[in-house]
């Protein structure tokens, strides 16, 4: 266990690593990677399931938020077509709690997140989309 917190202590804003990823838990992540890090897709919010934290407390700058069993289910195997088992590479662009916040590409070169968006997993999340300056999805 020590060695996961460290592996995610370890990458800051900017490092480049892999992630060969082994669970995925929604269209948003986080992404389990093999080597202990796990990542929150950057700039796309997809539907949280209702036991997640934001669904559980109100809270109105929440407003925005899907927290629905169903979708958030076919948001995750959705994002786990796209990514179990495979290698991405990766950039941090900063930490959302536990988690790493990147933008990754797929092995065939595609953006995970504009892929997210492509496939109807997750929407693009403009504020986040612009904070980690994005660009514009192929």
């Amino acid at each position: 266990m020590l060695f996961l917190v460290l592996a995610a202590a370890a990458v800051t804003p900017t490092t480049a690593f892999s992630c060969t990823v082994t669970r995925v838990h929604d269209g948003d992540g986080p992404l389990w990677c093999s080597n202990g890090i796990k990542v929150r897709i950057a700039g796309v919010q997809a539907p949280d399931f209702e036991s997640a934290s934001p669904c559980r407390a109100a809270d109105p700058r929440r407003v925005n938020y899907s927290c629905d069993n169903v979708a958030a289910k076919r948001s995750q195997q959705i994002v786990e077509r796209l990514v179990l088992r495979r290698t991405l590479r990766c950039e941090a662009t900063g930490k959302s709690y536990s988690r790493v916040v990147a933008r990754c590409t797929l092995p065939d070169g595609r953006s995970l997140s504009c892929a997210a968006i492509a496939s109807g997993a997750a929407v693009r999340w403009d504020r986040y989309w612009r904070q980690y300056r994005m660009g514009e999805c192929k």
